[in-house]
């Protein structure tokens, strides 16, 4: 599926987006039915953003029926005007297909609304999650500084210690190590799919101009010969793939990162940009998500992705028995002859 669904908003939505702007709606649920985005309720403001949230909304929240809330909050931006809350509600329960749709529609509802209206983004999955209670803890998650772990804090202080030393001609400055850009939220919706085994391939890419990791590609099943026609001949991308096969009467589900720049017909700068994000990305699924990789393997030319080739990176064991059965001693010829009978140095003269 592309990032991009290409489904857009209803005329009649967008009257009602013009309508929100003015400041006596509070809540708004906007759907997609009929390839196209609707709303489906409104409510008018009657208390502070608190009450109104826990009163109006999960009256309206379904267990498996995923949807868009628009909830005006109660701060007012000089430039903008009236500020918005804007909660993605993607249920566990709901279809696969539903969730994926939701996900991938996010970006054009927001474009279709006015980004610089939604000040506040929240994600929920369960309907349990569809309380003031949830966003706010929400809101002091994402202020909070990310946790280091003990290793990271001395590195910390080594880099602020070698960043506050005298100028010298031995002095150590930090060096830019590599490039970090966001995932998309599309990218951690498919993430998600991919720990509950319902998304098996993922492809990443970067858009250069808006500084994000996006969501390329993603399908449930797909085999390494598949995804190299996926693969962009002058393009550089991420690959998240699940290889599920059976090894010694033993089965694995082995996940691959594969990063994939052409040689040849690719921008020197682009290969630059793969390059440097590359482990920033990594690490973000890594630690961010919980998945974590059996290997990481870079790609030149897409012929190279096949089963046997990562089979072998699997299971070297595989290529030294072929190295072994193809250079083995040959076997000793059946019958050598017979015996001949060599004269000795030693034999007396007659």
């Amino acid at each position: 599926m592309s990032h991009q669904s290409g489904i857009t908003a209803s005329d009649s939505l967008r009257d009602k987006f013009a309508d929100m702007k003015d400041g006596h709606i509070r809540l708004v649920v906007v759907a997609i039915e009929n390839e196209k985005l609707v709303a489906k309720e409104e409510h008018n403001a009657v208390r502070t953003f608190t009450e109104d949230f826990d009163q109006m909304i999960p009256p309206l929240v379904q267990k498996n029926r995923p949807a868009y809330y628009f909830i005006r909050l109660d701060t007012i931006s000089e430039i903008s005007g009236h500020n918005w809350l804007l909660i993605v509600y993607i249920p566990d329960e709901a279809r696969v297909r539903e969730r994926m749709l939701y996900a991938s529609t996010v970006a054009t509802l927001k474009r279709e609304f006015g980004l610089t209206y939604i000040t506040q983004e929240f994600h929920a999955s369960s309907k349990s999650e569809m309380t003031s209670h949830s966003f706010e803890q929400h809101v002091r998650t994402q202020a909070a500084p990310p946790p280091l772990t003990m290793r990271e804090e001395e590195m910390l202080e080594i880099h602020q210690r070698e960043a506050t030393a005298d100028i010298s001609i031995d002095t150590r400055h930090p060096t830019l190590q590599g490039l970090t850009f966001p995932l998309d939220e599309n990218v951690i919706e498919a993430l998600h799919l991919f720990k509950k085994h319902n998304v098996d391939y993922i492809q990443l890419e970067i858009d250069h101009e808006k500084e994000r990791i996006l969501l390329s590609h993603s399908e449930s099943h797909a085999t390494p010969e598949h995804i190299q026609k996926c693969l962009p001949s002058q393009q550089g991308r991420y690959h998240i793939y699940r290889l599920k096969h059976d090894y010694n009467q033993k089965q694995f589900d082995s996940i691959f990162f594969l990063y994939s720049v052409p040689g040849s017909g690719s921008k020197v700068k682009q290969r630059m940009m793969y390059a440097s994000c590359k482990e920033s990305v990594i690490d973000n699924i890594e630690k961010r998500m919980g998945i974590i990789f059996d290997k990481k393997l870079e790609l030149c030319d897409p012929t190279d992705l096949t089963m046997e080739y990562l089979m072998q990176e699997l299971h070297p064991e595989i290529l030294a028995n072929k190295a072994k059965s193809s250079f083995a001693k040959p076997k000793a010829p059946s019958s050598r002859g017979p015996r001949r009978l060599l004269k000795t140095a030693d034999t007396p003269d007659e």
